[in-house]
């Protein structure tokens, strides 16, 4: 995707938007950034969106990526996730949903429940008013559970070989 073609999206109408009414310049290296987050799927860090840049043959300096990342947060175009202890992720995925959080693997699946969105959207705060909302729920996915059914059969299979047996004695 050219420079123009990318410039020419929704997206980065928006954030072309967005930079002019905040004062900031319009690099080619922020649309370089959009195009290739937009490319991403699911849930990905700043060193993924970096490996993807630089697999494209685009040259950005890692510091523009965050910078950028930041933007784009501010104005809509992606959203951050703090989900554990972990890297910070980002997805572009559009609308509020949910995650499913594997704390084995640590895979994160999206989950969408109107009624919980209905819930959510129904309820007042006193000084806060919400703009977007995300729940975790952590738990084990049915890949590690699995390997951990296997793994259990298995071992139940196996004699231990720390029981000494009478005519070892």
């Amino acid at each position: 995707m050219t420079f123009e073609n990318i410039r020419n999206t929704p997206s980065a109408k928006m954030l072309a938007e967005y930079l002019r009414s905040n004062g900031k310049r319009c690099t080619p290296e922020r649309y370089m950034v959009l195009a290739s987050a937009e490319g991403m799927t699911g849930h990905f860090t700043v060193d993924e969106l970096c490996a993807r840049l630089e697999a494209d043959n685009r040259r950005v300096a890692v510091a523009t990526v965050y910078s950028t990342l930041q933007i784009l947060a501010e104005c809509g175009l992606v959203r951050r996730l703090r989900i554990d202890d972990d890297a910070m992720r980002y997805e572009v995925t559009p609308g509020n949903h949910h995650h499913l959080v594997c704390m084995r693997c640590g895979k994160i699946k999206d989950m969408r429940d109107p009624l919980l969105d209905e819930q959510l959207r129904s309820r007042r705060y006193s000084a806060f008013v919400p703009v977007q909302f995300s729940l975790s729920v952590y738990g084990i996915c049915s890949a590690c559970a699995r390997k951990a059914r296997m793994l259990e059969k298995k071992n139940k299979k196996q004699p231990s070989k720390n029981v000494i047996s009478q005519s070892e004695k």
